[in-house]
């Protein structure tokens, strides 16, 4: 399932434009983006408890493996 624009937003807006990993405001790091905790081929979805915002830097070393 995509997630949308408007869904999104949203999402940004909850967190206060905040990353959930590094605490950096959008200001300083760019826009948010979605990160899913479960991969979505191991069957993870776009819905609140399996997401999280996060900046490009963090998504970045997430998907690097410098961080789990």
């Amino acid at each position: 399932m995509k997630i949308t624009k408007a869904q999104i937003k949203l999402l940004r807006e909850m967190v206060n434009f905040t990353c959930q990993h590094c605490h950096y405001h959008e200001d300083k790091v760019g826009v948010l983006s979605p990160h899913r905790i479960k991969r979505g081929n191991a069957g993870g979805e776009y819905v609140p408890n399996n997401i999280l915002m996060i900046c490009y830097e963090c998504h970045k070393k997430l998907h690097g493996g410098e961080f789990t």
